[in-house]
């Protein structure tokens, strides 16, 4: 990518980012609605989930630094912990003093006694987030991070090297967990999946590499990049019938679900650069590159509405008989549109006041001193 474009890619990322993230809080709404036997639900889960999580990681290596470049064991692993572990903790001790003022009705974890917070906790720093289960993301970023900087530094020469690792990550993660069921328990912070996954954090750097931003510079291109590989995904989907597992028929990454071998990442790949041409078509909403630039938080606060919010709305929108696909959209839109706008000034406060504790170790606050 050729370094007059760094602007360009930057704000098209941040924007995907937003995107992405939206898909995220849709996603969690229609899943409670899913659970209530609405197939509609079901479809749209299948849709989003098929891409939506494997996007994450793709971007993850597209703005990632090369670690393994002079930069020792002990300085990596300290900015592992004060960006990605201080606010996996933070966020997960939040929603663990919400508990105390309002159990979750999901997952359906024993909340009761402090036998039930102590395994809580001991599963949150092992192999699952209990607390703040979205935030399982980070666990997995921190073991793909760590698997980069062993092993990158092998790659970098080399963008053929690197489609081969990712091509080989993807063959051995996908057998591994085809194999075994890691989840739950045997998943300590995701390891196994961190393999899969590694394929697709390499995947965006090879992106970069092949100059994506410039692909995507003329808005008709993106426009019709978004188009067709939304289209594609949407006539390909439902053809990965499994294997799955949680008794869901659709990808789950936190479980190492994924089903078909191959359309798996084909609509994983499809979707990820639909929405990094969507977040092309929309780079000059500033408030949604601002969002963007924000996505961890707003990521690790769905905890909120998970746990909390979106299993008594789906009741509510499922109490008069299941809900069409019509008023399932426009409710599930509706509803993520107004919890994104209500923890904006949550948001607004965390940087402002404390941004150490929310992935910026470098800056320092007004409340607390920067950590790195």
């Amino acid at each position: 990518m050729a370094e007059n474009d760094g602007k360009a890619r930057i704000d098209f990322v941040d924007a995907a980012r937003f995107l992405g993230i939206f898909l995220v809080y849709y996603g969690h709404v229609v899943e409670r609605v899913m659970q209530l036997g609405n197939a509609d639900a079901a479809l749209q889960y299948k849709f989003i989930y098929s891409f939506h999580m494997p996007f994450f990681f793709l971007i993850a290596g597209m703005i990632a630094k090369d670690w393994s470049m002079g930069t020792g064991p002990r300085a990596f692993l300290w900015s592992r912990v004060t960006s990605r572990l201080v606010p996996f903790l933070f966020f997960n001790l939040l929603l663990c003093g919400l508990s105390l003022l309002h159990k979750p009705d999901f997952p359906p974890f024993p909340l009761s006694t402090p036998g039930d917070y102590l395994n809580a906790w001991i599963a949150t720093l092992t192999w699952l987030s209990f607390f703040n289960v979205p935030t399982w993301f980070l666990m997995a970023l921190v073991s793909v991070e760590i698997l980069h900087y062993a092993v990158f530094r092998f790659l970098r020469g080399s963008t053929p090297r690197i489609v081969v690792a990712a091509l080989l990550f993807y063959a051995v993660g996908y057998v591994l967990n085809d194999a075994y069921a890691f989840f739950p328990n045997w998943n300590i912070w995701l390891w196994n999946e961190a393999i899969t996954m590694y394929a697709f954090y390499l995947g965006g750097i090879i992106l970069v590499r092949m100059e994506i931003a410039r692909w995507l510079g003329a808005r008709q291109m993106a426009l019709a990049v978004a188009v067709l590989g939304f289209a594609l995904v949407w006539l390909t989907y439902d053809l990965n019938q499994g294997p799955f597992r949680l008794g869901y028929d659709a990808v789950v990454i936190v479980a190492a679900a994924h089903g078909h071998w191959l359309l798996f990442p084909a609509t994983a790949l499809l979707g990820s650069i639909a929405l990094l041409a969507a977040g092309r078509l929309v780079q000059s909403w500033n408030w949604m590159r601002y969002l963007g630039r924000n996505v961890m938080v707003i990521f690790c606060l769905n905890g909120v509405v998970y746990h909390h919010v979106n299993g008594p709305f789906a009741a509510w929108l499922s109490a008069d008989g299941q809900p069409g696909v019509a008023s399932l959209t426009a409710a599930a839109t509706i509803l993520s549109i107004l919890l994104i706008a209500a923890i904006l000034s949550l948001v607004y406060l965390l940087e402002r006041y404390l941004p150490q504790l929310i992935g910026r170790p470098t800056v320092a606050g007004p409340l607390l001193p920067r950590l790195s």
